[in-house]
């Protein structure tokens, strides 16, 4: 070869290279990123910051999950929702208990759990420590809190898997419909569920936001295909995967959740979610 056909080669292979770094690293980057999404109730309430956090799955964000922490203080939630799977069934749950150790009692909480919990078989014991950690499990009910003068009214719903199922079925859409029925239309509601999937179900609800997690935005993602290839429970080209969702009445959010421990995440990094209600 000759030396001047080596050097173009040499130089397309260098370039080639340097693009697959650059992929690369934009491709799995894993650092937590910070999503806003804003709810107008059309009600009498100032303005609250709900900081969305699901699907931690026990994930490592470094020695006393400080690197989470760290980006939490900075948001300075008013209230955090925890919308499931914050624990595993496989990974050992003492990085979660750390987590909550230094959220639980410095931020008001509140607690649903997800299907992996279930599938942990130590459902009653995981919400027995949440709770000792100062946080709220909300197990099919109603509860509320008083934020900046403004009362919101929050709804926990349990995932299928409290009723032993992998699907909806018909207990879970009566304890929504009866959950549903305590929205008080002149307060503002917000509904924490860890599905997304159930949109027939939520977007005749008088519950002002759905926020939910469990579909870790499709986990591999590829440029413009917003919402990933596959989800649980939604199959490939899942369409609640992670964002927001409008609907007549109100509006699901979908976070993508912060799980590490999985599938690897491509173009799909680990979120917070911030939910701006006014």
């Amino acid at each position: 070869m000759k030396k001047s056909g080596y050097k173009k080669l040499t130089r397309r292979a260098f370039a080639f290279y340097v693009l697959t770094v650059i992929f690369a690293v934009i491709a799995f980057r894993w650092d937590v990123i910070i999503r806003n999404y804003t709810v107008d109730t059309g009600k009498n309430a100032d303005f609250v910051k709900i900081l969305l956090i699901t699907d931690l799955h026990s994930s490592y964000y470094g020695e006393g999950e400080k690197n989470l922490i760290s980006k939490i203080d900075k948001i300075s939630p008013d209230v955090i929702m925890l919308g499931g799977d914050i624990c595993d069934d496989k990974v050992p749950h003492e990085i979660t208990w750390k987590f909550l150790e230094n959220i639980g009692l410095r931020y008001p909480c509140y607690y649903v759990a997800g299907n992996h919990e279930y599938w942990s078989g130590e459902a009653d014991m995981i919400k027995e420590k949440i709770t000792s950690y100062g946080v709220k499990v909300l197990e099919n009910e109603k509860t509320d809190i008083e934020i900046n003068g403004s009362k919101i009214n929050i709804y926990g719903l349990e995932d299928p898997e409290y009723y032993g199922t992998w699907d909806v079925n018909d207990k879970w859409a009566a304890d929504l419909g009866r959950l549903n029925k305590l929205a008080d239309k002149d307060e503002v509601n917000i509904l924490l569920s860890h599905r997304p999937e159930p949109v027939e179900y939520y977007k005749n609800t008088d519950f002002d936001a759905l926020l939910c997690g469990h579909a870790h935005g499709g986990q591999v993602r590829l440029p413009l295909v917003i919402n990933g290839l596959y989800a649980p429970n939604q199959g490939v080209f899942p369409k609640y995967a992670g964002g927001e969702y409008i609907f007549e009445h109100n509006k699901m959010i979908v976070s993508r959740g912060l799980c590490l421990n999985t599938t690897p995440r491509v173009f799909n990094r680990p979120e917070l979610v911030v939910v701006n209600v006014r």
